[in-house]
């Protein structure tokens, strides 16, 4: 009985060796009798094949949903009139304005540094300052009397409202992505209803840019811009995550050569 059982799993592991076997060669095609989503999965693992999807903006708030749920855990067990209440508001919303300048502002390198310099410049000067002004104790007085709090319900509409704006991202990604190989790029729009344009071309020129520093840094992240050159058409991709390991992977391929030598 156990040899009988075991059988069904040594044939499934002995055709996937078989697949993953041609699916090694750089220039092979897929087979009629393997499904599409199987030979993606050995294609992607032997490194010929690279998928890349663009995300709306929104794909940024995932922070912002984790923010939301923690302060609204951490409400639940604060008292209203509490000044740790206050803390949780002041927390939010200098994260929340934290990521409105992702959403507004592109940070190019020029701004990035400009930013950095000023703030490190205000820095110095408060610390110069302090002895005669007591800046720091001013700066820390401002912001408790700001006195932002928020109720429960109001940090767990936020965290809801803002892991749909992220829902709606992934789904577009599923839905509308391109794969990368040696020899052509596919284009699929509404991959739900098998919508799909192919392109054919060998070693595709791939444009790897980083309009915004704050996207890029992100640890979470490390966002960028796309531009794969076609014969025909430039395909730009926004909002492509972990661009330089995406980046590696195109270089890869692009610099795949396959030669044949006929005696």
């Amino acid at each position: 009985m156990a040899d009988e059982s075991s059988k069904p799993s040594e044939e499934k592991k002995a055709g996937d060796s078989k697949i993953a076997y041609m699916a090694k060669e750089a220039s092979a095609k897929k087979p009629v009798e393997i499904g599409a989503k199987e030979w993606r999965r050995h294609r992607l693992a032997a490194g010929h094949m690279v998928i890349v999807r663009s995300h709306f903006k929104s794909i940024f708030l995932i922070p912002m949903v984790l923010i939301s749920m923690v302060l609204g855990i951490f409400s639940v067990f604060t008292d209203s009139a509490s000044d740790q209440n206050a803390t949780y508001g002041l927390i939010w919303i200098c994260c929340f304005c934290l990521y409105m300048n992702v959403f507004i502002f592109e940070w190019s390198r020029p701004w990035t540094f400009a930013l950095i310099l000023s703030f490190v410049a205000l820095t110095m000067l408060g610390f110069l300052l302090d002895a005669s002004y007591d800046v720091w104790g001013g700066l820390k007085g401002f912001l408790a009397n700001l006195d932002i709090q928020f109720s429960t319900p109001t940090y767990w509409f936020f965290a809801i409202f803002f892991c749909i704006c992220v829902a709606i991202s992934f789904l577009k990604t599923r839905l509308n992505y391109v794969v990368v190989e040696s020899n052509e790029v596919q284009l699929y729009r509404n991959a739900l209803f098998g919508d799909r344009e192919r392109i054919s071309m060998l070693n595709p020129r791939v444009e790897v840019l980083v309009p915004d520093m704050l996207e890029y840094f992100h640890p979470f992240y490390r966002a960028g811009t796309m531009i794969i050159h076609a014969p025909d058409r430039s395909i730009v991709l926004d909002n492509v995550l972990h661009i330089r390991r995406i980046e590696r992977a195109t270089d890869r391929l692009g610099s795949a050569l396959a030669v044949r030598v006929s005696q």
